[in-house]
């Protein structure tokens, strides 16, 4: 069996910053992968998290701007982070 191991670098855009509703919906897409996919903020200093736990990902503390860099390992890694990346971009403020 193959694993993939990806990451990728993006910026967050959201005026609120990553918060809950942008989160639950990161946490909903991480679960349904079967990839290990981390979370840091580049920005500031910050843990390496699981995005699979709306707790920890809130520790990120990110706001509009912060660089996020976000890493997955598994089987099907690059499919989870296309997926994160698409959540993330197509997420409208309300």
């Amino acid at each position: 069996m193959q694993t993939d191991s990806v990451t990728t670098n993006l910026t967050v855009t959201d005026p609120l910053g990553l918060h809950l509703r942008v989160g639950k919906d990161m946490v909903t897409v991480a679960n349904q992968y079967r990839a290990a996919i981390t979370a840091q903020n580049l920005s500031r200093p910050s843990p390496v998290v699981d995005v699979k736990s709306i707790l920890q990902l809130m520790q990120l503390q990110a706001r509009q701007g912060h660089t996020l860099r976000l890493s997955a390992d598994g089987p099907d890694a690059q499919e989870a982070l296309a997926a994160l990346q698409a959540v993330i971009a197509t997420h409208k403020p309300n």
